[in-house]
């Protein structure tokens, strides 16, 4: 009973440690997954809050599959949101603020597409319908 309690404690104050940051977590990622972007933006201390827009575009006929925003910083107080598109749109715009004045920002941001008609194609077999004619 009273390994029980433990873990259960455990496992509350690592939740709650974690559910205290903005990360953001949208979508997910496959073997034929293609990551976009991945880039940390970073912006200094100003005597305002920094705010800053991040629009990514799916490149040709891909969509977005996985959106993933870290706070890197320690003590994990900025903002980051999504302003629109998002998964399974072909662009997003990240919005990412800095806690308060005098501070700043930094956060990795990495999206991934995939192609939506890439399960249509083959590698191996071929379908050619004047190879079976019809008979009337």
């Amino acid at each position: 009973m009273y390994a029980k309690l433990c873990q259960a404690i455990i496992v509350l104050v690592y939740v709650s440690s974690y559910a205290n940051c903005n990360d953001i977590r949208l979508g997910f990622t496959s073997s034929q997954s293609k990551k976009i972007y991945s880039e940390i933006k970073q912006a200094d201390p100003a005597l305002w809050k920094r705010t800053d827009d991040v629009i990514i575009n799916a490149p040709l006929n891909e969509v977005i599959s996985a959106v993933f925003v870290t706070d890197l910083r320690d003590d994990k107080d900025g903002e980051a949101y999504i302003e629109s598109g998002g998964v399974g749109e072909k662009s997003v715009t990240i919005g990412l603020k800095s806690p308060s004045i005098l501070r700043g920002y930094k956060f990795e941001i990495e999206v991934f597409t995939n192609n939506p008609n890439a399960q249509y194609f083959s590698k191996g077999a071929a379908y050619y319908p004047e190879m079976y004619p019809r008979k009337y």
